[in-house]
């Protein structure tokens, strides 16, 4: 028996609309004037060819390999040409290996089952050609792409998309965090464009990604840009600061640590040595999986010269490991994005706390700090 032909999208739209538009009023149902309508929001969807679409250059989560971006937003290499190098740097590199297996993954998905969600974007014209500038959905094209090109397809893929004329940060920000959080590189970048963006510094195209992301630190941040770094990413100055050093490093160094989903405190612990210390601190932490600030702290003691001998480790009583967790929680409490942090700290402790627990935990910090006061009074 021979395949049912598989019905093309504009022909999927119209047998929808015929079956809202049957009627099954065979016993002559009265019409109800007050029940909920559905509303056309006139917003259709489009079957877009990926040699048409345009991935976003600058946003803060990075699909391409550093190697391959030029090329490819240059126009110098398609996205086949494109896959198939990537596929080739998979063969030595471990991360870029993991990522491209997420995103065969998600390819099958697409091909097996449909891709439920579009892409967004906005038709542009380039030298008189339409072009798909995409906002949304980077990781879809490029699922989509690599399906093709590892089946051998001959005909152009394609991806379902929707036009959004109204473009902005902050949803392309808020949809790469709906899928994962950002690295701390990720969320430097995003705070550095939308940093540029609201003082309308745009980019050139003789500079790459990282060019345009470091001129964010020659712009002084304004109430309104402030407001928008806290609502968008929970930033405030001081934290906008500590990511905006992670750009010192460079280029082929932030790929690294951004594919590694480096730790924020990694990156800070790297950069407040010098220089010369940060490509093999770098690797260090990426060569293997589970690797830890510590680790990478004493791999750049170790690379200064400043090594201690290490005592020996005796077993630590509960009190030790106790006050080593208050003290960690106190001395980073700056660290935290909220205004009020303090504020922030005690809703956080009384929220997940009854009304018992929580007096139990006032008595405690008391008795706590009337006895650190004590013992500080004792060292004068």
């Amino acid at each position: 028996m021979a395949e049912p032909k598989k019905k093309g999208f504009g022909e999927l739209i119209n047998i929808t609309s015929d079956a809202f538009g049957a009627s099954t009023n065979e016993t002559e149902i009265p019409y109800d004037e007050g029940a909920p309508k559905m509303v056309n929001n006139r917003q259709s969807v489009y079957r877009v060819p990926l040699s048409m679409i345009r991935p976003d250059r600058f946003q803060a989560r990075f699909m391409l390999p550093y190697e391959l971006r030029e090329d490819f937003y240059s126009q110098k290499s398609g996205w086949v040409e494109t896959v198939r190098r990537w596929l080739k740097m998979a063969e030595t590199d471990r991360l870029i290996r993991r990522e491209l297996d997420e995103l065969i993954v998600l390819g099958d998905s697409l091909h097996d089952t449909g891709q439920i969600k579009p892409v967004t974007g906005q038709v542009i014209n380039i030298n008189g050609k339409d072009v798909f500038q995409m906002l949304t959905g980077e990781r879809r094209f490029w699922a989509t792409a690599l399906k093709s090109v590892r089946d051998g397809s001959a005909d152009e893929p394609y991806v379902l998309a929707l036009i959004d004329n109204q473009p902005s940060m902050e949803k392309q920000i808020a949809e790469n965090m709906a899928y994962k959080a950002l690295t701390p590189v990720g969320k430097a970048r995003a705070a550095a464009r939308i940093v540029l963006e609201a003082n309308n510094i745009k980019q050139n195209s003789a500079e790459d990604e990282f060019a345009y992301f470091r001129k964010s630190g020659e712009v002084r941040l304004s109430d309104d840009t402030r407001d928008v770094l806290m609502k968008t990413l929970q930033l405030e100055r001081t934290y906008y600061g500590r990511l905006m050093k992670f750009f010192e490093l460079p280029e082929s160094l932030l790929e690294i640590c951004d594919r590694a989903e480096m730790p924020e405190r990694v990156l800070r612990e790297i950069v407040a040595y010098d220089p010369q210390y940060w490509t093999g601190a770098v690797h260090y932490f990426a060569e293997h999986e589970g690797r830890t600030y510590q680790d990478v702290h004493a791999f750049l003691e170790r690379a200064a010269g400043r090594e201690r001998p290490r005592a020996v480790r005796l077993p630590t009583d509960p009190a030790t490991k106790s006050a080593r967790s208050i003290k960690r929680v106190l001395l980073h409490v700056d660290e935290l994005p909220q205004d009020d942090k303090i504020g922030s700290l005690a809703d956080a402790l009384i929220g997940e706390s009854d009304q018992e627990e929580a007096r139990r935990l006032v008595t405690h910090l008391e008795q706590l700090t009337t006895a650190v006061r004590q013992r500080l009074a004792s060292l004068k």
